[in-house]
């Protein structure tokens, strides 16, 4: 769909290179325009975060930091980042653009897969899974939207890594990033996520894709949520009985609620996957690749990176109004727990007024019995506050609710150096006071380790650095040397993240985070003009390999078979352990004197000065006939066809 025109990034370029042309899709995180890089004249995908979240200095760190992970995977079944950066207040990523659909897109315009496509499709994301964890990355965030189907029959996932970048929300402060269908059971109760979760998502797709339908459905993120912590997903044969038998088992073993039940990686679940190929034969396996890329190259749309919302569920939802936790025995396959609370919801606030009037009127009518139920069994009964830090929001809110405690929608954020970020330190009131029924209780949360500010460190030594970092709660981990033509050996010149980010002096980091420093080498050894063994040897001292390369270059000045240059990349650092190029001399540069005998001396005069040569004219003629027709030249000296250096003194002669 065309952006509307009263968008203000529409026509805008972006960095100096990338020009807005029309809105494709906008998302939790970001907004998804097609662009085309006006430097390399190619059509991209621009991923723009949205401003409210680019305000958040940590939120945009993030944001950068995974678009570089991102960056490093290479693989066919991968969507390529090209570009990351910022232009003022917009906070960008450059993408490799798929004019396609997306994998959501197929299922919605055709609903179930055939047992075929779905090997299809299913093989290259597994592929590009094998590949990003193999690198260490794990998607997060893995669903149809992120499945891309271009319309030539490449199979991409989008959006790797990104995933991971947690939204600014101080209401919720843990709450859940992700759309909750494929969110995993530990994700949902723990945050944490590994290779096997990636794993859990694509279970569920492959559900999705056979059936045409999602396991897990309900009115509200917080039902489904229970649903995946309780549940078994079921056998897709249970939706459609022509689906093969080793489905139902991939499905199964993809979808157990302990990722240690779970394949140990991607490249396990392609190795049951080609059983299956087999089972299906290549002719069908053909025609399914066939039909799916007809299908994909008649839509022509460019595919929605990012279409469907991100999800934020949080934990207090109504619908923990009343829901008991999970039971904690484990359950077999063959005894699937009801999907409704083991308890009822309470009653709306005018209900449960109405019902403590008629407990007074009981207890003014029925007397001391009466009151002895209402205040040790009845709602007038204490409690004991339970002991929930360490645990997250949504476990948290479960155990208060099974105490009979109300939760309340206000959140207590308090910084910690221990617990992460999202963790629950505590409850007001505390853990072990005793309070009546369904008090209401507010949650401590943990907003992680108090942000600081980085020191300025220009001109300090290392040690000088580690005690200026110390001083605000902050550890001096890795060195790494580069040389520096300005300042002196054994200085620091800059503080950088493990992700080699320079850490400006003032700019926010928590407490208690490792910070690495680059320190100076010194200037590195000036080589030019010397015979290249000898720069070798010099470099060489210094912790630097030179090597010749190119094909030399012409100098006045440097004696051929010496060094005229060390070639640098603009704007280049040198490290000891690095290679430089050394350009050696060929000596001055030899030019052929033309034949300009009998050509006018004005002519023959311009046409050397052009080939750089000094020229000098001994005439009979004065110089204002020159140009005439009789004032030619009658000699060259040097002479015509002979090469010289360029600057060489050149005497025309001209005499009748």
């Amino acid at each position: 769909m065309d952006t509307p025109p009263s968008d203000p990034l529409l026509g805008r370029l972006v960095d100096k290179r990338y020009l807005i042309e029309r809105k494709v899709a906008r998302g939790g995180m970001a907004t998804v325009y097609q662009a085309m890089d006006q430097r390399l004249e190619r059509p991209v995908a621009i991923k723009i975060m949205h401003p409210h979240l680019a305000e958040d200095g940590d939120f945009t760190k993030r944001f950068i930091q995974e678009a570089r992970q991102a960056a490093r995977l290479a693989h066919p079944n991968i969507v390529n980042v090209f570009d990351q950066g910022q232009d003022g207040s917009i906070t960008f990523i450059v993408m490799e653009f798929l004019p396609g659909i997306t994998l959501r897109d197929l299922l919605q315009d055709f609903g179930a897969l055939t047992p075929a496509q779905t090997v299809d499709i299913v093989r290259a994301v597994l592929q590009g899974l094998d590949a990003a964890h193999s690198a260490g990355i794990v998607h997060r965030d893995l669903k149809p939207e992120n499945v891309l189907l271009a319309d030539d029959g490449r199979i991409k996932i989008a959006d790797f890594g990104l995933a991971r970048a947690s939204t600014h929300n101080t209401a919720t402060s843990q709450a859940l990033l992700g759309t909750i269908a494929y969110l995993s059971p530990e994700l949902i109760s723990r945050g944490e996520a590994d290779l096997r979760s990636d794993i859990y998502a694509l279970g569920i797709m492959m559900f999705e894709m056979l059936t045409g339908s999602q396991p897990y459905q309900g009115d509200q993120a917080i039902t489904i949520a229970y649903q995946h912590q309780n549940d078994i997903v079921p056998a897709p044969s249970s939706k459609s009985p022509t689906i093969p038998a080793q489905f139902d088992q991939l499905v199964d073993w993809c979808t157990r609620r302990s990722p240690d039940e779970r394949p140990p990686h991607a490249r396990a679940v392609l190795e049951h996957l080609v059983e299956i190929e087999k089972l299906l034969g290549s002719a069908s396996l053909a025609t399914a690749t066939m039909d799916l890329n007809q299908t994909v190259a008649m839509t022509q749309k460019l595919s929605p990176l990012d279409a469907q919302e991100t999800e934020v569920l949080s934990p207090k939802s109504a619908v923990f109004d009343g829901l008991e936790p999970a039971p904690t025995e484990a359950i077999t396959l063959d005894e699937v727990p009801p999907q409704e609370p083991v308890r009822e919801r309470r009653p709306p606030r005018g209900r449960r007024l109405a019902t403590l009037g008629t407990l007074v009127l009981l207890l003014i009518l029925g007397g001391g019995g009466g009151a002895a139920w209402w205040w040790f069994s009845g709602p007038g009964a204490l409690v004991s506050v339970p002991d929930v830090a360490g645990t997250s929001v949504l476990e948290a809110t479960a155990t208060l609710v099974e105490a009979e405690l109300t939760v309340s929608d206000t959140v207590l954020e308090e910084f910690d150096l221990v617990l992460p970020e999202g963790t629950v330190k505590g409850t007001k009131p505390g853990a072990g006071t005793e309070i009546e029924k369904n008090s209401e209780i507010s949650l401590i949360v943990s907003l992680g380790p108090n942000p600081v500010a980085v020191p300025a460190i220009s001109g300090q030594t290392l040690d000088e650095v580690r005690n200026s970092l110390e001083a605000v709660n902050l550890i001096l981990g890795t060195t790494s040397p580069e040389f520096n033509d300005f300042v002196e050996r054994g200085s620091v010149l800059r503080l950088v993240d493990d992700a080699n980010t320079t850490l400006a002096a003032g700019s926010q980091v928590l407490a208690g985070s490792t910070v690495n420093a680059v320190v100076s080498a010194g200037a590195l050894p000036d080589v030019t003009g010397l015979p290249v063994d000898e720069a070798r040897e010099i470099l060489q001292s210094a912790g630097v390999t030179g090597v010749v390369g190119g094909d030399g270059a012409f100098s006045d000045t440097v004696p051929e078979g010496y060094v005229v240059e060390v070639s640098l990349p603009a704007g280049a650092t040198v490290r000891p352990g690095d290679t430089l190029t050394l350009i050696v001399s060929r000596g001055p540069e030899l030019v052929m004197i033309p034949d300009l005998v009998g050509e006018t001396i004005a002519d023959a005069k311009d046409i050397l000065e052009g080939l750089g040569f000094e020229v000098e004219v001994r005439s009979e003629f004065p110089e204002s006939d020159w140009d005439r027709s009789f004032a030619r030249v009658t000699s060259l000296s040097p002479s015509s066809g002979q090469e010289v250096a360029k600057g060489t003194l050149v005497i025309i002669r001209s005499f009748v």
